[in-house]
């Protein structure tokens, strides 16, 4: 089993940080166990179950490792759960980075374990994703991953269609001053579309809160959340993934959001940093649906229709 973690994926940053947690616990079992039983709680320890919670209102992952670990550990899981959650604290505490501080961690009575991600973690990753280009630099661990070779019986069309869209809401954007797109030569400029300056995007209000009102605009960044998931936190055991099945998914989210959430008229007069922040949103979505394409679907990625 090897678990290939990245900065770019939510569900990677909260399985490090509850495996830092299960380590503190494991230096404590250590002291306890006998060396059977330490054997089959370091196997069950090996993999850290975590799965993002939809519909929720915010980004969300829950784990069941407590609930792993009661059979062997002849302990309720809501106890095993509660002393991981108390190494997260410590975690916190000692480190005090920013990908740690803003989990917010909560256990229910069944033992299971909920790591929310707070507004600062998710404004700091969109500004990250709107300056960089995504790259498939893991694909040499890749396995089992159901690539397509050919895109003769696969309607890309709605996903192309989701994409030319994003190039045109970017450019009007930026033809009405609202973003400041980095230059690009032609050979990439189907490829790279970027912001300029990163920290333009206002996509915190100034009270830390994020700036999206809409449910839509919600539902996009979950999207987005799962789409990196697929992308950049894998196992070598993981199941095929169906990229088309992905690609729609982040196509029909961009399209609800496209028709409910408004960025020129009166958005754009008398709230401009959500107008700027909801395009942020369009241009991450689009590097996401250009990489989808070439790189997952081996389609193209045109910039109009």
């Amino acid at each position: 089993m090897v678990i290939i973690l990245t900065k770019l994926s939510f569900q990677c940053k909260a399985i490090h940080f509850l495996q830092k947690a299960v380590s503190l616990y494991r230096e404590k079992l250590e002291w306890s166990c006998s060396y059977e039983k330490k054997l089959e709680v370091w196997a069950r320890m090996e993999v850290i179950p975590m799965k993002q919670i939809r519909d929720c209102g915010g980004i969300i992952y829950k784990s069941a490792i407590a609930l792993k670990l009661a059979p062997v550990l002849q302990k309720p899981a809501i106890y095993i759960a509660s002393e991981l959650a108390k190494y997260c604290g410590e975690i916190v505490n000692t480190e005090g980075r920013k990908d740690v501080v803003n989990f917010q961690v909560e256990v229910i009575s069944s033992g299971i374990i909920y790591l929310e991600l707070m507004d600062l973690s998710i404004a700091n990753w969109l500004s990250y994703l709107s300056s960089v280009p995504l790259k498939d630099d893991q694909q040499n661990f890749r396995v089992d991953v159901d690539y397509q070779s050919s895109c003769e019986t696969i309607n890309l069309f709605p996903i192309q269609y989701s994409y030319a869209r994003c190039c045109s809401l970017l450019r009007m954007g930026e033809w009405d001053g609202l973003i400041v797109l980095a230059r690009t030569t032609l050979e990439n400029y189907s490829q790279f579309w970027l912001i300029l300056n990163s920290d333009s995007i206002p996509w915190q209000k100034s009270n830390g809160e994020l700036q999206f009102l809409h449910d839509a605009e919600y539902e996009l960044i979950a999207e987005i959340v799962s789409t990196l998931d697929y992308i950049y936190c894998f196992s070598t055991t993981k199941k095929a993934i169906n990229w088309v099945k992905v690609a729609n998914s982040l196509s029909s989210a961009f399209q609800t959001f496209y028709c409910q959430c408004r960025i020129w008229g009166v958005v754009k007069v008398k709230t401009p940093k959500l107008a700027k922040a909801r395009l942020g949103l369009v241009l991450v979505t689009q590097s996401l649906l250009r990489f989808l394409l070439e790189e997952r679907l081996g389609g193209k990625a045109p910039i109009e229709l």
